[in-house]
């Protein structure tokens, strides 16, 4: 039998973008989250900019996220040597807005799925999006779930009718999919990432570049540092994700990643090799449509070079909620405007973003045989419709 589940505004994926969408609307409409996962799996920690401290304001979480020391540490600036061997140090000492904070990523995702269930915001986990069907006034989705098991015979349907919906669903870009729309994709770029036990002093994040690609290392709560190889997934050497003494024998090749791994630590049990994830450049080829808008990684990613995805999944889904609370959800001609707006929104936001990277690695002029290096250095259209 298919249970049905009213809402007015139905958000799938209840990543960084959901849950500040689902936050940010549940002041003015019924919205249901929805996600496959029970929980937020284990991330690469990652960088949360000052600026962000606006929109955890905006939505009285700043107080409550600063008292998580468990999720986050101050980010006090980045050492990158990145096209000269001289290292460059930019600190958010003197930012105006704080020196925003180095992340325990799940663990921040899980804390704003607390917030959204604290909040009274009805969610829906683990539930997969099977379908979506157009209505004049809306969408019916049609999803699956299960109970304590996973057996055929704990599965349930759901039925949702709802007046919008919003693609969170990252990368995978899940409704989006569903509708038949394709991904621009302009690399290959995957990290490999390891985590390790850190107990020295150091509190800045560094990058450095390699011949076919690029390293990173930041600090992390509870005395953890991430150490992570970006290259293009052609380029990886075969067998290294599953090697973490060849992983850290690379990584010693860095003049500013050596201090780091001590000898013996790939023996220590202190550091452990994770799996390979995306982290190419991408776009949906249309993030907004008939009742229905894409954020975060499901509208565009980013490199992780930019440090701006978390920002631009919170800053986006801000934007759409006062879209959609100004032009409301009834009117025919309003919901065409909220599709226009966003779409031109995130056409902007690529736009620039494209050219900030293509900026950024030309800087690197090292190796012009490498073919990670030209790769990046010839600019590809890549344009929003």
């Amino acid at each position: 039998m298919t249970q049905v589940k009213h809402c007015q505004i139905a958000i799938v994926g209840a990543g960084v973008a959901g849950c500040i969408a689902a936050l940010a609307l549940s002041r003015h409409f019924q919205v249901l989250l929805i996600d496959k996962q029970s929980a937020c799996p284990e991330k690469i920690g990652e960088c949360l900019p000052p600026a962000a401290a606006r929109i955890l304001r905006n939505l009285n979480l700043l107080k409550g996220f600063e008292l998580q020391q468990d999720l986050h540490i101050p980010n006090y600036g980045i050492k990158s040597r990145w096209g000269a061997e001289q290292s460059v140090v930019n600190d958010n000492l003197s930012n105006p807005d704080g020196m925003g904070w180095q992340l325990n990523r799940a663990g921040f995702e899980n804390w704003l799925r607390e917030q959204v269930v604290a909040q009274g915001i009805e969610t829906l986990w683990p539930a997969k999006l099977l379908d979506a069907q157009p209505g004049s006034d809306g969408w019916l989705l049609y999803l699956a779930t299960h109970g304590s098991g996973h057996a055929q015979d704990n599965q349930q349907s759901i039925a949702v009718p709802c007046h919008f919906v919003i693609d969170a669903t990252g990368r995978h870009s899940a409704f989006a999919t569903k509708l038949g729309l394709k991904r621009k994709v302009l690399d290959k770029q995957i990290a490999l990432w390891a985590s390790m036990t850190c107990n020295e002093s150091n509190q800045l994040a560094h990058i450095e570049t390699s011949p076919n690609g690029w390293w990173y290392s930041a600090k992390l709560p509870a005395q953890r540092r991430v150490l992570a190889l970006q290259t293009d997934s052609d380029l990886l050497e075969k067998g290294l994700q599953h090697d973490l003494a060849q992983f850290c024998r690379q990584a010693r090749i860095q003049p500013g990643l050596l201090a780091l791994l001590p000898p013996g630590i790939e023996q220590s049990g202190t550091i452990q090799l994770h799996k390979v994830v995306s982290a190419n450049s991408t776009c949906l080829t249309q993030v907004a449509g008939h009742r229905w808008a894409a954020l975060g990684d499901a509208a565009c990613s980013f490199d992780p070079l930019s440090s701006q995805g978390m920002f631009n999944a919170m800053a986006t889904a801000m934007q759409l909620a006062n879209s959609l609370t100004e032009h409301g959800l009834t009117d025919a001609s309003a919901a065409i405007e909220v599709a226009r707006l966003h779409q031109t929104q995130i056409k902007s936001i690529w736009q620039h973003y494209l050219t900030h990277r293509t900026h950024y690695y030309a800087q690197e002029q090292r190796w012009p045989d490498s073919p990670y290096w030209q790769r990046r250095q010839t600019h590809k259209n890549a344009e929003l419709s």
